[in-house]
């Protein structure tokens, strides 16, 4: 006969099968702390990295270079003619040989007059707070981007990793403004998104006089804009007129001079370079410079660097296809493979890609998880970790057998995500929510 047990110890015994989680609650809990605990050590990690190196680098490059250019701006002196040195020991900065004028465009010259007003200490505090609130929100942006696919706890590992990464770090090292422009570029995407593709394309637009190689992305926003030819052409003439307001304000003689001098100030930088530009056409050109010893005086340089710079924009010309190709045109595209893509060659493709401009991959890694997440495969997961793992190896590689190999590790790293979203292009359909997927038309 089975034993009775005394009422007060059955109800006891009953409350505790309730309230204890079971094994496999328990180790969800144990897995969801463990993440958190990952997500704040990568955080307070990346955090601490970049605190320790802030205040050393307040009298050097790329802020020094932002603030005298934009000082000379406002003094109404020359800005592309000027030379650099003595404005730098006027105002106490380290100067950096090889930048003798100034090389930002007008736009951007412009843009950071307001910090150059500014006393040069509490200038680069006030930028770095800049740099932070918009690394702020494409923390924000990707969090509430993916949403849909990834646990609370997975979406802080990943802002976790981002905070700690290398491009950051890198970032907040030079005092650059790649965290601007990633930011107005996912301002732009979910603009796109809302269906709302003139603001979209206004956004991109004005990245792009910011820094010019945003203009890579502009072509694809015009042509998701709608499946109606005449909203195109009004996001098309919305950019066109809102890009000559921006020339007129910030002076043509002004875009003139940097064209003339301050592009040729650049091309010199970037063909002499021989590390942390991970790009295609600095591999291509440098590449061949090895074979001949890097020598300076090898006169074919400059040559590779024009067959590097062809290749480069067959890279983001393929990318394009692609996405013509499997997005089926307009109806039933994947916008967010697409997009994430298209950045990739962006940053693949262009001559000048140095390691903070991988900022801009924050969203698209943040995808590349979520699509894991959603379709999960060990070759995949393995190819994506991978890319992740070598998009962070940032450094200048001295030995002299595997300086030329080793130094362009992020750049394989950056091709290997690109390969990725291809094949996610050509393999799945899309997993995005609906507004993602297609662009409302405009009556």
């Amino acid at each position: 006969m089975a034993e009775v047990l005394p009422e007060g110890l059955l109800a006891g015994a009953f409350t505790l099968q309730v309230l204890r989680p079971d094994a496999e609650t328990a180790e969800r809990y144990r897995y969801a702390w463990a993440l958190d605990a990952l997500a704040l050590g990568l955080a307070v990690f990346g955090g601490v990295h970049v605190a320790l190196i802030l205040p050393s680098r307040a009298v050097s490059n790329d802020f020094a270079h932002y603030y005298i250019s934009s000082r000379l701006l406002l003094t109404g002196a020359d800005v592309y003619s000027t030379p650099l040195e003595p404005e730098y020991d006027r105002w106490g900065f380290h100067y950096t040989r090889g930048i003798p004028t100034a090389t930002n465009p007008p736009f951007l010259v412009g843009m950071f007059a307001p910090f150059a007003a500014l006393p040069p200490r509490a200038a680069f505090w006030a930028w770095t707070l800049l740099e932070t609130v918009c690394l702020g929100y494409v923390l924000a942006a990707t969090w509430q981007l993916t949403s849909s696919r990834l646990s609370a706890q997975a979406r802080r590992l990943v802002c976790g990793a981002i905070v700690a990464s290398a491009p950051v770090y890198w970032h907040f090292f030079f005092s650059q403004c790649q965290l601007l422009i990633a930011a107005m570029i996912l301002v732009a995407y979910r603009f796109l998104r809302k269906g709302k593709p003139q603001r979209a394309c206004l956004v991109i637009a004005t990245a792009g006089w910011l820094k010019i190689f945003p203009v890579v992305l502009l072509p694809w926003f015009l042509w998701r804009a709608s499946a109606d030819w005449k909203m195109r052409w009004k996001c098309l003439g919305a950019t066109l007129a809102w890009s000559i307001g921006i020339v007129l304000a910030t002076g043509w003689e002004c875009w003139k001079q940097f064209w003339t001098h301050g592009m040729a100030v650049l091309e010199r930088w970037v063909t002499w370079q021989r590390h942390f530009n991970f790009t295609v056409p600095s591999f291509v050109k440098n590449a061949a410079w090895s074979v001949h010893g890097f020598n300076p005086e090898w006169n074919g340089l400059h040559g590779w660097v024009t067959v590097g710079a062809v290749i480069g924009l067959a890279l983001i010309a393929l990318a394009y296809g692609l996405s013509w190709r499997t997005g089926g045109r307009q109806k039933g595209a994947d916008l967010e493979l697409e997009f994430c893509l298209l950045s990739a060659a962006m940053l693949a493709g262009i001559t000048e890609a140095w390691g903070h401009y991988f900022v801009i991959l924050g969203f698209p890694a943040a995808v590349g998880v979520a699509r894991i997440v959603q379709r999960p495969t060990c070759g995949r997961a393995v190819i994506l970790g991978a890319s992740l793992v070598m998009l962070n190896a940032m450094g200048s590689w001295r030995s002299p057998w595997l300086e030329f190999v080793v130094s362009y590790i992020p750049l394989y790293g950056l091709l290997l995500l690109g390969a990725f979203f291809v094949n996610e292009m050509r393999c799945s359909a899309p997993l995005t929510a609906s507004p993602t997927t297609f662009v409302p038309r405009r009556s």
